[in-house]
């Protein structure tokens, strides 16, 4: 029933303008939402289109380091197989070489038909040796300022010593004599064996026996005593009046 003292007429036009405030009210808001949606889900559009924009430049330079690194790896193969030819190459020549005969020796220094190529050679090792021990008393070798040896000065004068009398032996080779040589062996000889036993305030022979490990003397003195009789033998003599 109807309220005493209301009016139904005027009632149902107000309701009436009511709705559709309510449903613009709505219809605000579910655009606000989907405006709200579209602005998130375009930023999150630009986002990952910004960051697959990204992987991709990224991929790119991944894939032209690849192409570089497979170019690498490709050239340091040549390489290596060209190494892997070298090699085989290098180990055949000296299997082939090994495999060759060995050389026969040839004399080289020879005084009237006599080789005494060995014995000259033996003499270079000697000259060599005393050059080397005559260095290491040397103030570059002991250091500028460090101290000398006590017995420096005495062993300097005994290894230039033994050395000073080649002269006779290269002059001696040099003129071809058979004489001159025999001599100049003789001297030599007679030297080193004085080395050996002289005790006086100079004492060679304490120098030799201390370096007689880097400036042995049996050595030399055994190629300067086959030279001497080399030189001396009556065959030796024999030949050299022959070849006159």
């Amino acid at each position: 029933m109807p309220v005493a003292g209301a009016n139904p007429a005027t009632a149902d036009p107000e309701r009436m303008s009511v709705f559709p405030i309510i449903l613009m009210s709505v219809l605000a808001v579910w655009a606000t939402c989907a405006t709200v949606l579209a602005v998130v889900s375009a930023r999150r559009l630009r986002r990952e289109r910004t960051a697959h924009g990204e992987t991709q430049d990224r991929i790119g330079r991944y894939r032209a380091a690849l192409r570089r690194a497979e170019e690498k790896a490709q050239a340091v193969a040549q390489q290596l197989e060209a190494l892997q030819l070298e090699y085989a190459a290098l180990r055949q020549s000296v299997e082939e070489s090994e495999a060759e005969p060995p050389e026969r020796p040839v004399p080289t220094v020879m005084i009237d038909c006599l080789d005494i190529s060995g014995e000259i050679g033996t003499l270079f090792e000697h000259v060599a040796r005393v050059a080397t021990a005559i260095r290491d008393y040397s103030a570059y070798t002991r250091g500028h300022y460090g101290p000398e040896h006590s017995k420096a000065r005495y062993d300097l004068l005994w290894l230039s010593d033994c050395l000073h009398t080649f002269d006779r032996v290269g002059k001696a080779l040099a003129a071809g004599s058979q004489r001159s040589l025999a001599a100049a062996c003789q001297e030599l000889l007679q030297m080193y064996d004085n080395y050996l036993a002289d005790s006086s305030g100079y004492d060679s022979r304490d120098t030799f026996r201390r370096l007689g490990d880097r400036v042995p003397l049996a050595g030399v003195s055994e190629a300067i005593r086959s030279i001497a009789m080399k030189t001396t033998s009556p065959e030796a003599a024999a030949r050299a009046s022959e070849m006159v």
